[in-house]
């Protein structure tokens, strides 16, 4: 069996319970090479919000009674994500215990310390803090199935959990996409020799492009530094849609020693941000500009599903 455990809907309960518990961690080693789509909950205890790095998330509240439920058809593998939602009284680090039941029957109990983690917020001006994520895995085996997750705690506080289940599409093929609008076009040296194209922005010139949805942008930001600057610097970016606002992404940057622009070696850059854009149906004009700090300048590059760049 090429040490493989194979689980199926025969297998007993105790055996079952054992061999998804022992999978856990085995399966959680190739995360990083493989491709994760969003689960939606059947039922649950409600939403919550939060906030990441400048983007908006929908996280389901975990409950001890009244649990989230999935369905999802195996062999696949779930993982689930979840954050403590601290109460006032709250200490900085707390523990909670997540429990997954598989067709009615416990194959997993986990207890899982977290702190706080300060560039996590609420969305809007709801008050709170949040914890760092903490990440599970579990192999499903053949055939449909029916997942109940609980959450609980010790104290007031709550549990709140994102799902995702394991997909076989292949890797998606990024590349470059020029803007129409930019103030000028960088080249970006590295101390490898290695040279990247970058079209620079600001508060004054955005920079400006036109897309053909639905598909999905990636947009990596550089702050400028200059020699005489601090090492790190706070950034926030205005995304326009239409002519409307949709959202204001803040990021903090460090600045790079190891690369230099061609064209302009009297500015140093930040290390590199990523803004995702998702692109509804139909053509639509963006905007992306630099608003803060007030005189500040960013190099940045666009990439594009290879399979939607439409002629």
């Amino acid at each position: 069996m090429n040490g493989v455990m194979l689980l199926s809907n025969s297998t007993s309960p105790r055996i079952l319970a054992l061999g998804l518990i022992g999978l856990l961690f085995f399966a959680g080693a190739a995360d990083a090479a493989t491709n994760w789509r969003s689960l939606r909950t059947t039922n649950d205890a409600g939403n919550t919000c939060l906030t990441i790095s400048g983007q908006d998330f929908n996280y389901t509240r975990l409950d001890a009674d009244d649990p989230a439920m999935l369905e999802l058809r195996g062999p696949r593998r779930l993982k689930i994500v979840s954050r403590y939602l601290f109460s006032p009284d709250d200490p900085d680090v707390q523990e909670y215990t997540l429990k997954v039941l598989l067709d009615g029957r416990e194959v997993l109990r986990k207890t899982i310390r977290s702190g706080l983690l300060p560039d996590v917020e609420f969305c809007g001006d709801e008050p709170g803090a949040v914890s760092a994520l903490r990440r599970v895995t579990l192999q499903i085996p053949t055939g449909r199935h029916d997942v109940q997750v609980f959450a609980e705690t010790s104290s007031s506080g709550r549990v709140a959990a994102r799902f995702f289940r394991e997909t076989q599409k292949q890797a998606v093929k990024d590349i470059a996409f020029a803007p129409e609008g930019y103030e000028a076009v960088y080249h970006l040296q590295f101390a490898s020799g290695k040279q990247s194209t970058y079209y620079h922005f600001s508060g004054e010139v955005p920079l400006r492009f036109s897309v053909k949805g639905p598909t999905n942008l990636k947009v990596y930001t550089r702050l400028d530094f200059d020699h005489t600057m601090n090492g790190d610097q706070n950034y926030s970016l205005e995304l326009m849609r239409d002519g409307e606002v949709q959202n204001v992404f803040h990021y903090h940057a460090n600045k790079l020693s190891a690369a230099a622009f061609v064209e302009r070696p009297d500015i140093l850059p930040g290390d590199r941000k990523l803004l995702r854009i998702t692109v509804p149906k139909g053509l639509h004009d963006f905007e992306i500009r630099c608003v803060r700090p007030e005189a500040c300048g960013i190099a940045a590059q666009i990439r594009i599903p290879e399979a939607d760049l439409k002629p």
